[in-house]
């Protein structure tokens, strides 16, 4: 009994100095890993603590924007303060940490007649954390911004430390943690409001991808009337907005979109106050696809926000959705589905169907008008570009500003400049060579053309101020079908 006793007494003697020294070497590591931290201090993704620290500093009633990185690139957060008086928090910040770690941003500081609004891409996530090394790299050492986290989310956490300590210890031995990259990935790059304030502009050549409708599903319906719960118990309101939408040849018929959009008002609790249709944006205003616009299309973006929230706010009780028997609602169709359209005969129907809504500017590479049918011919000249079915081995420039059309025809050199009434300043040229002619069409010092063989198109709304279609028609081969302007 007594040799029992020793050895429980020798156990637990040693148990102790096990457990003592695990503990030192675990507040040892802790306290080195402090030290080295943080080594992502200018990245991109700390931006959040800058974001965080002015959503617990301003006054309310503030209206504060969440969801991914859709926002940071696509916001002029300032016009959204200016016109409706309040401070304007934008907490974008990236896709991989999840929207469930987005919306829990909501709760850092909610008083009453706040306004959240959610912009998410997609809303069938399954309430998960895509990439814990977004998370380390927004949080580091800033504990304050842990409660972020739900207790789901920590066996993510901790499966992508490794990785993230290893990345951290490599950056501190090489001293090159907590530099400044520079450009759009930079804190730096954010202004006061959380927005990107880095000037871009946009590529009109970047490849384009399948823009298929998000998917709808119950886990994160559920979170998110959840989240519009609490935050009516406290007297705030949640809204939900449309994101950008690269619009071209490989995206989703706007019908679906709206299909979408009804699903989604039925099944949320809270207000949806966009109609998707309106941020079908063309390609050529996203500084990366798919999510990222550049300074331009930011500012557009904003401006139809700002139109959401106001129809909201005249009836904020009653609103639900989007009233699409409204005429308005199909010129935005009509708008949204005119980069999709291939056929030539139905494309110049279409511009002829807007009347006086599109500005169009047309330039011709190559002898392409003897390749006409009379049906191409009588419905260009319907359009008032008369001049481009007669003399084919002249060079033909033209801009149809709302209806009023001017045309210039010549062998050589053709050159247009003016500027549209509030809108961008445009020159075109044509310019014989010899290897044929070379064609241009620039708007606000951008060039849209691509100077392929055949009809050149670039249609602009003046009730929008956007950028419809940049589209060529190679009408030589017989086919009558369009070369979108996107390699």
């Amino acid at each position: 009994m007594e040799q029992d006793m020793c050895r429980r007494s020798l156990f637990i003697f040693s148990f102790k100095i096990i457990a003592v020294r695990l503990i030192l070497a675990a507040s040892i590591l802790l306290g080195y890993i402090h030290h080295v931290l943080p080594q992502y201090g200018q990245g991109y993704n700390a931006s959040l603590i800058d974001k965080a620290e002015r959503l617990k500093s301003v006054s309310s009633p503030k209206m504060v924007l969440l969801g991914n990185s859709n926002l940071s690139f696509g916001l002029e957060s300032s016009l959204l303060q200016t016109r409706f008086g309040m401070p304007v928090i934008n907490m974008g910040l990236h896709g991989g940490a999840g929207n469930a770690f987005h919306e829990e941003m909501a709760k850092i500081k909610v008083e009453k007649d706040d306004i959240y609004i959610v912009c998410h891409t997609d809303f069938a996530d399954y309430d998960t954390m895509e990439d814990a090394m977004v998370v380390w790299t927004a949080l580091e050492n800033n504990y304050s911004l842990w409660n972020l986290l739900r207790w789901k989310d920590m066996r993510r956490m901790a499966e992508g430390f490794p990785v993230y300590l290893k990345k951290c210890l490599n950056l501190y031995a090489l001293n090159t943690g907590n530099a400044d990259v520079g450009g759009v990935y930079s804190r730096k790059a954010f202004n006061e409001y959380g927005d990107i304030e880095v000037y871009r502009e946009g590529n009109i050549n970047v490849q384009q991808n399948d823009v298929r409708v998000p998917e709808i599903d119950e886990i994160t319906v559920n979170r998110l009337n959840e989240l519009n719960a609490y935050l009516q118990k406290r007297g705030a309101v949640m809204l939900v907005a449309a994101y950008p939408i690269a619009n071209g040849e490989m995206t989703a018929d706007a019908e679906e979109f709206i299909s979408f959009q009804k699903e989604l008002a039925r099944r949320l609790d809270c207000a949806v106050i966009s109609n998707y249709v309106d941020y079908m944006i063309d390609y050529s205003y996203f500084y990366e696809p798919l999510f990222h616009l550049d300074s331009t299309g930011a500012r557009l973006r904003t401006e139809q926000l700002i139109k959401d929230l106001e129809r909201w706010r005249e009836a904020p009780d009653r609103y639900k959705d989007a009233d699409m028997s409204r005429d308005i609602y199909e010129d935005i169709l009509s708008d949204a589905m005119l980069s999709h359209i291939t056929d030539f005969h139905k494309y110049l129907s279409a511009l002829k169907k807007a009347g006086d809504r599109y500005c169009v500017f047309l330039s011709m590479k190559e002898t392409v008008s003897g390749s006409m049918d009379d049906t191409d011919k009588r419905m260009l000249k319907d359009l008032g570009f008369g001049a481009a079915v007669h003399n084919p081995q002249k060079g033909y420039i033209a801009v149809s500003d709302c209806g009023r059309v001017t045309e210039k025809k010549d062998d050589n050199l053709l050159e247009l400049s003016g500027r549209l009434d509030s809108g961008p300043v445009y020159h075109m040229t044509s310019i014989r060579n010899d290897h044929g002619m070379d064609c241009s069409i620039i708007l606000d010092g951008r060039e849209y053309s691509k100077n392929q063989k055949g009809i050149n198109m670039i249609v602009y709304s003046r009730e929008t101020g956007r950028l419809l279609d940049s589209v060529s028609f190679d009408i030589c081969l017989g086919e009558m079908r369009s070369v979108r302007n996107i390699e």
